[in-house]
């Protein structure tokens, strides 16, 4: 018979199904911003998907792992609850996250991705609608782009997965499909457009609901990021994707929610004019501290609330006073916040083989924390001096737009963090504050 083991427990329920995102039916959702409407950006976007007449654009941005794909979740529910065909598509499956995406790849996999949960769609018989769209668009790259020496993996049931799962994987073929279709952009768009055109049209006569909305909400794209060398050229090409081609981005009848990363707003002005007029929205982390650097009780207990619904009876593991450090430690960032709980699990279940009485003490917290500290570190001069700034002014503390790239760098690496209390703000990771103040100590007494 197998042992009750609470450690193992808290560590699962953190993991696979425990870990974001959650479908609002799901026993651990926990409602963020629900019970303050105005505060809410998921009843924004809902309110003006359900406004529009025809077709609309909505851009939502916020940090990785804080929450937003569970947000989109809920919106999707929204909307069917008001008789909307929505499709939500997690392009994590279909884009190669850290490589320069331009309109080409981006148009093919977004249809990609879009076919794919067609064709997994049983509310109507769409799939020869996916499977004829498919067939022309292979003639087209083999006949007009002439890419009849690539293996396209688009034949046949799958093609749309196939594809996606090639541009995602294979980035000498990304390159060749960016090289090949510079000169047939305006024919990639046009398809893309007219295959929605057919499928908003099928839904519509199928359902015999003329002006029946049909909603595209497409996750992850907020994890676009720059590595290495690349860094620069892939902010600059989400730039150009999101600003630059933002016509194309557009779709006659349909209503499309495009996530963005962080440092987009701030490497792209009024973007929300630039795509239907609408502003970014924007989801914070949660609410964890004040622009006074004190702590928000009420982010605190809805962290206590997350926890508490894996484990009911996590104190019995985690003492109260030690979860507000995690909390406190993780920015209000989610994924963080289950990374710290779940190594404090592991080092309570480590002491435990020599001692089975051990319960988690100060030195183990402190030492997981560190560990999350040292992610984050080193930090050049210059880096901790604007971050003091941040952290000073609860804004970016910009000198100049030459300074923008390095901003987008603060963003993607989750070095300064987004709240949201009746405007947005910025702070630098909690976990920097002490770095930070030291090398200012030391640059005075230098002085």
């Amino acid at each position: 018979m197998t042992t009750h083991d609470p450690l193992r427990t808290l560590y699962k329920s953190l993991t696979g199904r425990g870990a974001l995102p959650l479908d609002p039916e799901d026993d651990y959702y926990v409602p963020i911003l629900e019970a303050t409407p105005e505060k809410d950006p998921i009843l924004a976007l809902w309110q003006r998907i359900d406004l529009a007449e025809s077709e609309s654009i909505n851009l939502l941005t916020g940090f990785r792992g804080n929450g937003k794909s569970t947000e989109l979740r809920r919106l999707k529910k929204m909307l069917q609850q008001d008789g909307c065909q929505v499709f939500l598509v997690n392009m994590l499956d279909y884009v190669l996250m850290t490589k320069p995406l331009e309109l080409s790849d981006f148009i093919l996999s977004l249809m990609a991705a879009l076919a794919s949960a067609v064709e997994a769609s049983s509310d109507y018989n769409l799939k020869p609608l996916s499977q004829s769209y498919w067939q022309r668009l292979q003639e087209f790259l083999e006949s007009e782009v002439r890419l009849e020496k690539l293996d396209l993996g688009v034949k046949g049931p799958g093609a749309a997965a196939g594809l996606g799962f090639k541009l995602k994987t294979d980035p000498n073929f990304k390159i060749s499909i960016q090289q090949h279709l510079q000169g047939h952009l305006t024919r990639l768009v046009q398809d893309a457009r007219e295959f929605i055109d057919a499928l908003v049209t099928a839904i519509r006569r199928h359902t015999s609901d003329p002006d029946k909305k049909v909603v595209l909400l497409v996750d992850s794209l907020e994890q676009l990021r720059g590595s290495g060398d690349e860094a620069e050229k892939t902010y600059a090409a989400t730039v150009e994707l999101f600003s630059g081609q933002a016509a194309n981005l557009h779709f006659p009848k349909l209503h499309i929610v495009y996530t963005v990363p962080p440092y987009l707003t701030a490497l792209a002005h009024n973007l929300g004019r630039s795509l239907g007029g609408h502003p970014v929205t924007q989801w914070p982390n949660i609410h964890i501290r004040t622009k006074k650097n004190k702590t928000d009780t009420t982010g605190l207990d809805l962290m206590f609330s997350i926890i508490e619904k894996r484990m009911p009876d996590w104190q019995d593991l985690i003492p109260q006073q030690h979860m507000r450090r995690l909390a406190e430690s993780s920015g209000g960032d989610l994924r963080d916040f289950f990374r710290l709980i779940r190594e404090c699990a592991i080092s309570l279940r480590t002491a435990r083989f020599s001692k089975p009485e051990a319960m988690l003490d100060e030195t183990m917290v402190n030492r997981v924390i560190q560990q999350l500290r040292n992610e984050l570190l080193p930090l050049a001069d210059e880096d901790a001096r604007w971050l003091a700034r941040i952290h000073q002014s609860k804004r970016e503390a910009l000198h100049s737009d030459k300074d923008l790239p390095s901003l987008a760098r603060f963003l993607d690496s989750n070095l300064i963090m987004n709240y949201l209390n009746g405007e947005p703000w910025y702070d630098v990771h909690p976990l920097l504050i002490d770095e930070i103040k030291d090398r200012s100590n030391a640059r005075e007494n230098d002085e």
